[in-house]
């Protein structure tokens, strides 16, 4: 076993504008009219490098941590999953093995909705020009800038999209998302994950940011510099051992609503690391009206 080892890193914040007083921040992630407008611009987002800062690792306190408290939690759980480059394998084998594992170790558990799953790998986009977020085997990069996926008005957005004529009714109960990530190689050596103590964050430190896609409009959270947060993360996790993080939770009495989260980069990096590459699956979690989940 690897005793515990903290890190010393610089993370990635949103760099606060006065253009966001009058103009709601945003990422487009589909091309409009073409590409051809005169004025067009992807994003109006400036990102910031803050001041270094200490990252926790988990290593022998896994325990210690829950959604409910911190907004994260550590579980062991390997997969009978072959190869995470085949579809169906996800699909049909993955997201059910992710399913028993939210039914076992959350609590108050009535029905389980992934609406996406995404694979990242820490390699050059070598030949690409943009990203087809509806293709869903078309890997993306490791995420760099501190964010939480999903804002209220997003998870709403969600539920009418994915389940409409059942939305209304599952409003009525605890609505929730939790995120599960996983390496899908041996072991992390670089760009691990690294998660927020959401006792440590303020609704201030939040700034919501539009994401424009072809065929679904969403927003998630930026976050802007703090003094506050702790940090934490998973020294050399390996494939078996996963990660859940709490988006959103509509139950106001706990104390973990949402997990900014984002990947760093080590100080050492060995020279036979493989690229870190790992799979990410985001579920709806609902709890029907009258149930006693807590």
């Amino acid at each position: 076993m690897h005793q515990p080892h903290d890190e010393q890193a610089v993370l990635n914040y949103l760099s606060w504008q006065k253009l966001y007083e009058e103009e709601k921040p945003f990422q487009l992630f589909s091309v409009v009219g073409g590409g051809h407008l005169p004025d067009q611009k992807t994003t109006n987002l400036i990102f910031m490098e803050g001041e270094i800062e200490s990252i926790h690792d988990v290593r022998t306190k896994e325990k210690q941590y829950a959604l409910n408290k911190q907004g994260f939690a550590f579980r062991n759980q390997p997969t009978h999953v072959g190869d995470f480059g085949v579809r169906d394998e996800i699909e049909n084998v993955y997201l059910p093995e992710m399913e028993r594992l939210l039914r076992r170790e959350v609590e108050g558990v009535d029905q389980v909705y992934f609406f996406d799953w995404r694979i990242r790998k820490n390699v050059e986009l070598t030949g690409r020009t943009a990203i087809d977020a509806n293709d869903k085997m078309q890997y993306l990069l490791p995420a760099k800038h501190v964010h939480i996926d999903q804002t209220p008005s997003a998870v709403l957005g969600r539920m009418r999209l994915h389940l409409p004529e059942q939305a209304d009714f599952l409003l009525r109960g605890r609505v929730r998302i939790i995120n599960i990530w996983r390496p899908i190689i041996d072991v992390v050596e670089d760009q691990p994950l690294t998660f927020c103590d959401a006792r440590t964050v303020e609704p201030s430190d939040l700034v919501e940011a539009d994401h424009v896609r072809k065929h679904y409009n969403g927003s998630n959270f930026y976050a802007k510099p703090s003094n506050r947060y702790r940090w934490y993360y998973m020294n050399r996790q390996r494939k078996d051992e996963v990660t859940l993080l709490k988006m959103f939770d509509s139950d106001p009495n706990v104390e973990a609503k949402y997990c900014l989260h984002t990947s760093f980069a080590h100080k050492v990096v060995p020279d036979n690391a493989k690229p870190r590459e790992s799979i990410e699956v985001r579920a709806l979690v609902f709890t029907y009206e009258g149930d006693d989940a807590l």
